[in-house]
């Protein structure tokens, strides 16, 4: 069976992203993931951060196992899977039901946010509701398409099976609670690795998007460099910082997680108050973002065809073996 090409791939996958957005079925590949990770789990707990290394080495054996053999199987399968990898859709349309909840009921918003954010959102007014749904936006939006393309175009499909493995274990394990600080410790040190390019380039879409929508380009750009180190996270503070310069509002400070108080680091200069309505403008940037790395990705990808490479690993691996040969 003829394999089809890898920009085509990417434009199927997201065309169906964009009919049906992220499915919620019991065999989602992330909740698979999931239920294999805990299985591991029961096992290796007790031997801290090594179990938590070998817990995330067999789910990755298992998962991107499985992944290989059904593409080996069927080839097109690819595209659903990658389908599945990928979830622009969802973000933006959650988000923005927070808007329009915003708009009547608080409370509702309230509730709807609570559905995305770790933080309590029951005591959040209507600016800390905007606040929330714009940082979980932005900071998203590396995790919900950038990533899973950057590692589909530097590994293929076992590239960006990998890399939801390592996000996923992340997000289950990589807290920094008496429970999990030491058996989450690589789930996150691999989730920082794999997410380093693709959060930078990430911010840097969000403000050439913000420019293209007429925002300020050039403060949007300068808010990412002069902040974005100041994030807990050594990646989220580009999307978020760059987001906050390019709607001229103030993200971060403080928020409540288990009933404790915390002091978060803040974002951009307050040069007015927030609004309901930078929440969709917010989803404007990144619904351009979300095209603009598309096309660029898949230009990429034609490149790399024409080349006769499906992804640049294949690419690396053949240029090294020609030097050595040579």
């Amino acid at each position: 069976m003829v394999n089809l090409p890898t920009p085509l791939i990417i434009l199927l996958a997201f065309v169906l992203d964009l009919l049906f957005a992220d499915p919620q079925v019991r065999w989602h590949p992330v909740r698979v993931i999931g239920q294999v990770a805990e299985f591991f789990c029961r096992f290796f707990y007790s031997l801290g951060r090594l179990g938590g290394l070998l817990t995330l080495l067999f789910t990755s054996i298992v998962f991107v196992g499985g992944v290989s053999f059904t593409v080996c199987l069927f080839p097109p399968l690819e595209i659903l899977w990658l389908y599945f990898f990928i979830a622009p859709t969802s973000l933006q349309k959650e988000v923005l039901k927070v808007a329009e909840a915003l708009q009547e009921n608080i409370s509702l918003a309230r509730k709807r946010l609570s559905f995305l954010v770790g933080r309590e959102t029951k005591n959040l007014d209507t600016s800390q509701c905007v606040r929330a749904a714009v940082e979980t936006l932005a900071e998203n939006f590396t995790d919900a398409l950038v990533g899973p393309l950057f590692w589909y175009m530097v590994g293929g499909i076992y590239g960006v099976a990998f890399y939801k493995v390592c996000e996923t274990l992340d997000s289950m394990y990589g807290y920094k609670t008496k429970k999990w600080l030491r058996f989450g410790y690589f789930s996150a040190k691999f989730d920082d690795i794999l997410n380093f390019l693709p959060a930078r380039l990430a911010g840097l879409f969000i403000v050439l998007a913000s420019g293209l929508t007429g925002q300020n380009l050039w403060r949007a750009f300068r808010t990412m460099l002069a902040d974005a180190h100041k994030h807990d996270s050594p990646n989220s503070g580009y999307t978020e910082a760059a987001m906050a310069g390019a709607l001229g509002i103030e993200l971060g400070g403080p928020v409540v997680y288990q009933g404790q108080f915390f002091e978060k680091e803040r974002f951009g200069k307050p040069l007015r108050e927030r609004e309901v309505s930078d929440i969709f403008l917010a989803g404007k940037i990144i619904r351009l973002a979300t095209f603009l790395i598309v096309a660029t990705i898949v230009f990429l990808e034609v490149f790399l065809w024409k080349l006769g490479y499906p992804n640049l690993i294949e690419l690396i691996m053949n240029e090294l073996k020609g030097a050595l040969i040579t």
